[in-house]
């Protein structure tokens, strides 16, 4: 009954507060550091592209005193990454750029230990962007919020996970890239994702990013946990049909919260059209990422997907803090309404 009464209270609030302050479409492309000086603000660009043979992704994480940078590509079941994850600021190896409408992303050198790759591609949207915060239905946040105690110090604290803007678009990926001497031109399905506002790695409990891309299709499902959220779910899925929000998923905590990669992961996603759609993925390769001198850990893994029973490919993507009593705030995973 509690629940029940918070979860429509918090509805009410969201959509109004949604109403009030719409995404800015043209204000998050443009954002930027200039004058800014607190080292906890990251303007993140990333771009995952997949298909049957290939796929490639890279992060961009800027911020006034580093940059977190990832490189990696998938091609003939060999992984070739960037060793080095971090660099000075202004020093990425990788230089991304927003040219007119699209976006571009370059990068020349190292990969694995002696792998050499020159990249240069261009990133063409197709699809209308999707805003995590007022595209997704109200219900999914205020969900998260009800399965909390509520109090003063809770609705401040609040205020940790209010300051992000965090939308995806979907496009292609077209450019040439010549590794070890050996040139391909590709053109691969793209999803790119830009967040900024602070983040403090070290504020998450986990986390699990499951997204898949396809020309006729795009899936998306992200689940964290905070200390003053313990579950936060949002998703979507695009075919031809159009582009419908989830409503609800059924994804067994117990199978992400060991601290492990997962190598397969299955659940059933409800649209917001009633319609329920399941999903398969299963890990290829991966990379790790250590954030804040290891006080979290993020996995990037390249996977296979078959949703709906349509195949492609994407990220199955997951993140640990180095502490594992924080995972879901230790909460019993079956008292979590969803």
């Amino acid at each position: 009954m509690f629940f029940n009464l918070k979860k429509k209270l918090m509805c009410r609030a969201i959509d109004k507060r949604n109403g009030q302050r719409p995404f800015d479409y043209q204000f998050a492309e443009n954002f930027s550091l200039e004058g800014v000086d607190d080292p906890w603000i990251n303007n993140s660009y990333y771009f995952s592209a997949h298909d049957e043979k290939m796929s490639v992704f890279t992060r961009l994480g800027r911020r006034v005193n580093a940059e977190e940078i990832w490189f990696a590509v998938y091609l003939d079941g060999k992984l070739y990454s960037l060793r080095q994850e971090f660099f000075p600021q202004g020093q990425s190896p990788i230089v991304v750029e927003k040219a007119g409408e699209d976006w571009s992303i370059a990068y020349q050198g190292t990969l694995n230990d002696h792998d050499e790759i020159l990249f240069q591609a261009k990133f063409v949207a197709k699809q209308n962007p999707v805003d995590f915060t007022s595209n997704m239905p109200a219900a999914r946040m205020a969900t998260g919020m009800a399965n909390e105690k509520w109090s003063r110090a809770f609705f401040e604290e609040l205020q940790n996970i209010s300051g992000q803007c965090h939308y995806e678009q979907e496009g292609v990926l077209e450019g040439r890239m010549t590794l070890n001497g050996n040139t391909i031109d590709f053109q691969l399905p793209c999803v790119r994702d830009h967040s900024f506002g602070k983040r403090d790695w070290n504020y998450m409990n986990n986390h699990l990013w499951l997204m898949a891309v396809a020309p006729d299709h795009q899936f998306n499902y992200s689940l964290v946990s905070y200390p003053v959220m313990s579950v936060l779910e949002v998703g979507h899925f695009r075919d031809d049909a159009g582009m419908h929000c989830m409503w609800q998923a059924d994804l067994d905590f117990h199978k992400i919260n060991k601290g492990t990669v997962p190598q397969e992961l299955s659940l059933n996603m409800t649209l917001d059209d009633g319609k329920t759609i399941p999903v398969r993925a299963k890990v290829l390769a991966g990379v790790t990422y250590r954030f804040q001198d290891g006080q979290y850990i993020l996995h990037e893994n390249i996977a296979e997907f078959t949703i709906d029973g349509k195949t492609g490919r994407g990220i199955l993507e997951i993140g640990f803090n180095h502490d594992n009593n924080r995972f879901f705030n230790q909460r019993e995973l079956s008292s979590i309404r969803r």
